[in-house]
C-alpha cells in the first residue's frame, strides 16, 4: 500500500514538468532547503516568504511569472493560508506539500517528487542535517543546488530511508557548535543503509558570520512585531548574543539563537491569530448589519401568530 501511494504521488509530480511552476516557500531553513531541491528537479522558480507573514506583494511578483502552478512546500503556520486563497483567486493551480513538521514536510516532498530528482541528478547523493541547525541547514544550500538532497535528522532517526531515494553517497554536515550529535547518524549511515559517508566540518569564522546574519534578520522581524506586542524579552537575549559572539563564545550564542528563533515563531503566530480574530470580529460585525438592514424591511404582524409581510428581495 505504501509503495502504490509513493507511486501514485511520483505520477502527481509528473504533471509539473511541462507547466510553468513556482515554488512557494518560508525563510524556515530546513523548508527552504527542502524547495530548493525540488525546484532545481521540476527547473521552477524559488519564491521565499516570510515564516507566518502574508506578503501581498509576492503575489504580483508571482502573477507576474504566470505560473500555471504553485506549489506550497511547508504547512500553513509557516506559509499561511492567504496565499492559496489569493494565488487560486488568480486562476492559478495550487498544491501544499507540507506535514506537520519540518522532518514530515521533507519525507512528504522527497518522496513525492522522488522520479523528478532522480531524473534530474543522476548518482544523486545526500545531505544530513540536523533538522533544528539553521548554519548546517544554510551550509547545504551549495550542496543541493549541485546535486544532493537534504535529509533531516533528530540526531536519532532519518526522515526518509536513503536507500529508497538510491542515494549511494551521503555528505553529514557538522556543525561544531550545535549540541546534537551526528555520530550515531554516520554509523546508521554506514552500516544499515550500506552509503559511502562523508563529513562537512563548517569552520567557526563561517559560523560567526552565519550568527551575525541571524541578528539582522531577527532585528528587522523585531521592528514589526514591536507594533503588536512587547518585545523587550527578545531585545535582551538578541544583546546577549551579540555579547556571546564578541567574547568568541559561539556555542552559547547558538543555543540562544536557536532559543529565539522559537520565541520569534510564537510572537509571529499570536500575531497572526489576533489579525484572524480581528478579521472574524470585521465579518461578524458585517454580518450584524446585514441581518440589521434585512429586519429592517419586515414588517412585523400586529397580531399573535400573523405572519409578517416580507418585502420582494428579503427572507424568501
Amino acid at each position: 500500500m505504501k509503495k502504490l501511494l509513493l507511486v501514485l504521488l511520483s505520477l502527481l509530480a509528473l504533471t509539473y514538468v511541462s507547466a510553468e511552476t513556482v515554488v512557494l516557500v518560508s525563510d524556515n531553513s530546513a523548508d527552504y532547503a527542502t524547495a530548493l531541491a525540488i525546484a532545481e528537479a521540476l527547473n521552477a522558480t524559488i519564491v521565499t516568504t516570510e515564516w507566518g507573514i502574508y506578503n501581498e506583494s509576492l503575489i504580483t511578483k508571482i502573477e507576474n511569472l504566470t505560473p500555471d502552478n504553485v506549489i506550497i512546500v511547508g504547512g500553513p503556520l509557516a506559509v499561511v493560508e492567504n496565499y492559496t486563497k489569493a494565488l487560486e483567486d488568480y486562476g492559478i493551480n495550487v498544491e501544499r506539500v507540507g506535514g506537520k513538521d519540518r522532518y514530515q514536510t521533507n519525507a512528504i516532498a522527497l518522496n513525492q517528487f522522488k522520479l523528478m530528482l532522480q531524473k534530474r541528478f543522476k548518482n544523486m547523493s545526500a545531505c544530513i542535517c540536523y533538522g533544528y541547525d539553521d548554519i548546517a541547514l544554510n551550509e547545504s544550500i551549495n550542496l543541493v543546488a549541485n546535486g544532493s538532497v537534504p535529509i533531516l535528522t533528530n540526531g536519532l532517526n532519518l526522515s526518509v530511508n536513503p536507500k529508497e531515494l538510491n542515494i549511494s553517497k551521503a555528505i553529514v554536515i557538522e556543525n561544531p557548535v550545535c549540541p546534537c550529535n551526528m555520530t550515531k547518524i554516520k554509523i546508521m549511515l554506514q552500516n544499515k543503509f550500506k552509503i559511502k559517508v562523508m563529513e562537512k566540518f563548517i569552520p567557526k569564522e563561517r559560523i560567526r558570520l552565519m550568527l551575525m546574519n541571524k541578528i539582522k534578520m531577527f532585528e528587522h522581524k523585531l521592528v514589526r512585531l514591536k507594533i503588536s506586542g512587547n518585545v523587550t524579552k527578545l531585545e535582551e537575549e538578541l544583546n546577549e548574543v551579540k555579547q556571546l559572539i564578541e567574547q568568541n563564545k559561539l556555542e552559547e550564542a547558538f543555543r540562544i539563537m536557536v532559543k529565539l528563533d522559537n520565541e520569534f515563531r510564537v510572537m509571529v503566530k499570536m500575531e497572526h491569530m489576533g489579525r484572524v480574530k480581528t478579521m472574524m470580529k470585521i465579518e461578524k460585525g458585517k454580518n450584524k448589519i446585514n441581518i440589521t438592514n434585512k429586519m429592517e424591511n419586515v414588517t412585523v404582524g400586529k397580531k399573535l401568530g400573523e405572519k409578517p409581510e416580507v418585502k420582494k428581495g428579503y427572507m424568501k
